[in-house]
């Protein structure tokens, strides 16, 4: 009995480390954003923190009409940092459209997304999306904000913030990412 036991435990084991080595392969060479999901609507007092803006994120977040999602992030250095928005193509049927506007420390706005209509698949989900065209603003070292907000239509609306460009995951994210993949599918953000 114990030596069945220790065989299948073996075996589970190697099973787990050969599907999270598989997964780390495909995820190292994807051209994917590391999702995020942070809870909707977060205001101004309270935004969403961008950890390394230069880093490839995706911000999963759900609007109603009136509502607004707050992001910010830091630079400690100039440099040029690209966003969009996306909606999930299964939602395009939905006249609401988010918006993303960057500002700078003063509340100056910097920079906004145009409107969503180009066609986007994302392998790396299996997921295809409407997306506003990136919008790439030099930036000098500071603190910057994003407000994401509906425009248009009265239904609400799940949509993807884009920051970043570089793709980076580590072996320790590819758990995650499988979760996220599902609830991404799923549409539970």
């Amino acid at each position: 009995m114990r030596d069945w036991v220790l065989r299948v435990a073996i075996g589970v084991l190697g099973a787990v480390c050969g599907l999270f080595l598989v997964g780390y392969l495909n995820a190292a060479t994807a051209c994917a954003h590391d999702p995020r999901f942070p809870c909707s609507p977060r205001e101004s007092g309270h935004p969403v923190v961008v950890g390394d803006p230069s880093k490839s994120w995706a911000y999963y977040g759900h609007l109603s009409p009136g509502q607004q999602d707050h992001y910010v992030f830091k630079t400690t250095h100039p440099a040029t940092i690209p966003f969009g928005v996306l909606v999930d193509a299964r939602d395009a049927v939905n006249p609401a459209r988010p918006a993303a506007k960057l500002f700078n420390s003063r509340g100056e706005e910097l920079a906004r997304t145009g409107p969503i209509v180009r066609a986007f698949y994302e392998p790396f989900s299996r997921e295809s999306y409407l997306s506003s065209d990136d919008v790439k603003v030099p930036l000098a070292a500071g603190t910057y904000r994003f407000i994401v907000a509906m425009h248009g239509g009265t239904m609400a609306q799940r949509y993807t913030l884009a920051v970043g460009s570089q793709e980076r995951f580590g072996i320790l994210d590819v758990p995650y990412a499988v979760g996220a993949i599902a609830r991404i599918r799923a549409q539970r953000y």
